[in-house]
């Protein structure tokens, strides 16, 4: 574990949405932190947890506020929509090549070992490189953090 006091700094971030708007946040923000030379990591949550779940990535949607969000076909044509402004307007990837990047440059991915009792899942059930922590886990990685952010 970094000193927060040391040369290094580290920051963690926390998905609890497996939703379009509750994954880019923290994945965006701890690359960029990686990128920046932090120790970084991010804790996937109740419904965040699906994001690292084997196939959850790309089950990602937008749902758009108020009554739009729940017609049927609404959220799969925002998606669409949001993600092709993303990487169109913003040069911001598909969220299933943001989350390899993550791995692949270094942020540390963590699921949440109650929110996995809690649905009966099990390692296996996660995609590579996703390690499991409880909350005094967590905690341990957050008290020694320069930055903590909850999305």
């Amino acid at each position: 574990m970094v000193e927060k006091n040391s040369q290094v700094r580290s920051n963690t971030f926390i998905c609890s949405r497996n939703t379009l708007d509750g994954v880019y946040p923290p994945m965006i923000l701890a690359l960029q932190s990686v990128r920046k030379g932090a120790n970084t990591a991010i804790f996937f949550t109740f419904n965040g947890l699906d994001v690292v779940k084997k196939g959850g990535i790309e089950k990602v949607k937008y749902y758009p506020p108020g009554f739009l969000g729940a017609i049927p076909g609404v959220p799969t044509l925002a998606t669409k929509m949001m993600l092709k402004m993303a990487e169109e307007k913003a040069q911001v990837p598909v969220p299933k090549d943001l989350l390899e990047m993550c791995y692949l440059e270094g942020v540390k991915l963590w699921a949440c070992k109650m929110t996995m009792d809690m649905m009966g899942l099990t390692e296996d059930d996660l995609i590579e490189g996703v390690k499991v922590t409880d909350a005094p886990g967590y905690l341990d990685m957050a008290f020694n953090a320069h930055i903590n952010m909850f999305m």
